[in-house]
């Protein structure tokens, strides 16, 4: 099995009726529209330029694009079928393609971030380190901020462990209770301490970490650029 939970029998699961919606987890409307939000209420600006790392099917994307300038947004993702599902039935069948080139979005690996020349006012990344060791945050970290503008904002979901809870011990969050996460396996939380180590000596400052209302209970963080 892969350590990207979408990896495994993806073409199938792409290929089902609106499955590129749901292989990234569903509450389509809901979460694009969610995190569209999240960003206008923290000075997004139709000028900004905007990166989403693990945009996958452009659940945020179909969001963004119309309240950015045409080809601001751009994204990445680890698989190109999801790119190429979401912009063909998002972006291509919502009217949307002349507000976002296709060539700003593109396949990539370890956080490489492509498209040279654009340097970026923010970033967002939902629900990618809920699935992956925290070490991966910390090369992401690395890689994002020679890319953004000083004073730009990354915002970044994580499952928070309160501090008492013990490193062997999973947790369920609210508000149901039915994600139960990990610190050793996906899906992984994480503890405040883990996010500082994350990001020291790589010119971020964190933010603080904000309920947000998400519906299975991720914080956002916000990293401002140094």
């Amino acid at each position: 099995m892969s350590l990207n939970p979408y990896h495994d029998d993806l073409g199938a699961r792409i290929a089902a009726p609106q499955g590129h919606r749901a292989v990234i987890g569903g509450l389509w409307d809901e979460m694009g529209a969610r995190q569209r939000d999240h960003l206008l209420d923290h000075g997004l600006r139709p000028s900004d330029f905007i990166l989403d790392i693990g945009c996958g099917s452009l659940r945020a994307g179909v969001a963004i694009v119309p309240v950015v300038e045409p080809g601001h947004y751009y994204g990445i993702d680890l698989l190109e079928p999801l790119l190429e599902a979401g912009y063909r039935e998002e972006i291509v069948a919502g009217g949307l393609a002349g507000r976002l080139p296709r060539g700003n979005l593109a396949q990539s690996e370890e956080f490489a971030i492509p498209f040279a020349g654009v340097t970026f006012d923010m970033a967002l990344a939902q629900s990618v380190f809920t699935h992956l060791p925290i070490n991966h945050l910390r090369l992401c970290l690395y890689r994002l901020r020679p890319r953004m503008r000083r004073g730009g904002t990354f915002f970044c979901t994580f499952f928070i462990a309160p501090d008492t809870l013990a490193r062997d011990a999973s947790m369920r969050h609210p508000p149901a209770g039915e994600v139960e996460s990990f610190g050793w396996r996906d899906p992984f939380h994480v503890w405040t301490g883990d996010i500082a180590f994350a990001a020291e000596g790589l010119d971020w400052q964190i933010d603080g970490i904000r309920d947000w209302n998400h519906p299975r209970g991720q914080k956002m963080v916000h990293f401002i650029a140094v």
